[in-house]
């Protein structure tokens, strides 16, 4: 911890900290040094990912355990999103961020307002893109800094992928590639692999321990942060019991010496895409109950391919899948799915019979998640093109459009297929069965509210790319 006597004043910084070396040591000091606490964002392994499409060689569980042993550590916390750093500053109550000075001024108009900036100098001649580089042309590591690097035996750690000072007294290449695949997680079957086969096995090595969704804001409001926060431990419990059962099912079968794919994450997609007609032709011939069941199991589904996609990542079968496909395939099947079952319901509806001033509020309020959900798929379609076709330099630089499903957009979700399941339960007259259509309203507003905190989410993600470019 910081031995400063002055007032009290909190520092933050974030970081990798992945084969932690000299130059993580010499930043968390000087960080510390500029206050009397010091709290580190370690970015998660599903960040790291997304913003240099490599995962760290060491997972986040062990990088969060070696930057809290350090004394100037006072406290460590996981992070999930690049974009969330105002939020985690005013989460820590922060006084001062500090960085490297790679990042100079790249947040003093994001933090404007809520704590300072600082951007240290790098520790000159030590990486950890160097030391994997020296790794993986077999050079000796002692040659990094003799002094931190003595020639010792490997240690039992090393094998478990831990680096420690003085693990690497190797003299042959053979033992340094063995030494390289066990700290870089690199399965034997992939070190002569191509760039496609290789960018195949890190979607493989996925971890299991990564948080499953992430926040874009700080709710303004206890109630809708209670919502988010609920959603979230649901969420985290439909993952945690339907993870052994994606576990067991097979994921291709042979069929007359053919091989099917038949249970993947975007075959599940599909799947509940086509639930669409279900429910047009329930509400059609007045089986609404059972309409408004597939409704609430479309949702149910729409939770189920993502756990497919992380245990098929996690276990190696998706080998060939395009994770930003999924993504996108998820998103906009919702999308689809949500406005093909208002439209039927707005078909359905007997405006004679009902209530004027009811029909008006339940067609404004479709009309509003009509424009919204277009509005979303427009982004969605625009940002996965910019993503895919981006150069690769931009994709190195992490500076990406916004992809990945976040806790207010899959709130939204929710509450629009309870909304739609009310509705459903509603007509033909939603004058007539008031108590649901009051509830599928409220609903589907707060399924509005939610829509444009995702919206803005990926519309500040867009002006950070722009900005950068």
């Amino acid at each position: 911890m910081s031995l400063s006597t002055e007032t009290p004043r909190t520092v933050i910084t974030f970081g990798t900290y992945d084969l932690f070396h000299f130059g993580h040591l010499r930043i968390l000091e000087r960080s510390a040094e500029r206050g009397t606490r010091l709290v580190v964002g370690v970015s998660s392994d599903k960040l790291n990912f997304s913003k240099k499409q490599v995962y760290p060689a060491i997972n986040e569980d062990q990088r969060m355990a070696i930057v809290r042993s350090l004394k100037c550590v006072d406290h460590v916390f996981l992070e999930e999103s690049l974009e969330l750093k105002k939020f985690y500053c005013e989460k820590y109550n922060a006084d001062v961020l500090v960085m490297g000075d790679d990042h100079l001024n790249e947040y003093n108009e994001m933090l404007e307002g809520t704590c300072d900036c600082e951007y240290l100098p790098r520790t000159d001649g030590v990486s950890s893109t160097a030391i994997k580089r020296q790794i993986s042309s077999s050079d000796s590591l002692a040659s990094q800094d003799s002094e931190y690097m003595p020639s010792t035996e490997i240690s039992p750690s090393a094998s478990s992928g831990c680096l420690n000072r003085g693990q690497f007294g190797a003299d042959t290449s053979a033992d340094l590639e063995k030494i390289a695949a066990k700290l870089l997680s690199i399965p034997e079957k992939c070190k002569d692999a191509t760039p496609s086969e290789d960018a195949a096995a890190v979607t493989a090595a996925y971890s299991a321990t990564n948080q499953n969704l992430v926040r874009t804001t700080v709710q303004s409001n206890p109630v809708s942060a209670y919502l988010v926060d609920v959603h979230d431990a649901y969420y985290n419990w439909i993952c945690k019991v339907f993870t052994p059962v994606c576990r067991k099912c097979p994921r291709e079968v042979t069929v007359a010496g053919r091989t099917l794919t038949v249970f993947s994450a975007n075959i599940v997609t599909y799947g509940r895409g086509l639930l669409a007609i279900a429910i047009a032709l329930s509400m059609k011939y007045n089986y609404l109950a059972m309409a408004a069941f597939l409704v609430m199991f479309h949702d149910f589904l729409d939770h189920l391919d993502g756990v497919v996609a992380k245990q098929q990542a996690i276990d190696g079968l998706n080998k060939g899948d395009d994770p930003r496909f999924g993504a996108y395939l998820d998103a906009q099947m919702d999308k689809a799915v949500f406005c093909l079952c208002l439209w039927s319901f707005l078909l359905f509806v007997d405006y004679g019979a009902s209530n004027a001033a009811v029909s008006t509020v339940v067609t404004l309020t479709c009309a509003v998640l009509f424009s919204l959900e277009c509005t979303i798929a427009t982004v969605r379609v625009t940002d996965y093109f910019t993503a895919k076709l981006a150069p690769p330099e931009q994709l190195a630089s992490g500076k990406k459009p916004a992809l990945r499903s976040v806790s207010e957009g899959k709130l939204k979700q929710k509450f629009e297929s309870v909304g739609i399941a009310f509705y459903c339960l509603a007509l033909p007259d939603p004058s007539a069965a008031i108590l649901a259509t009051l509830a599928g309203t409220i609903c589907l507003w707060f399924a509005a509210h939610f829509s444009v905190q995702s919206l803005m989410h990926k519309l500040r993600a867009r002006e950070e790319l722009e900005k950068s470019a």
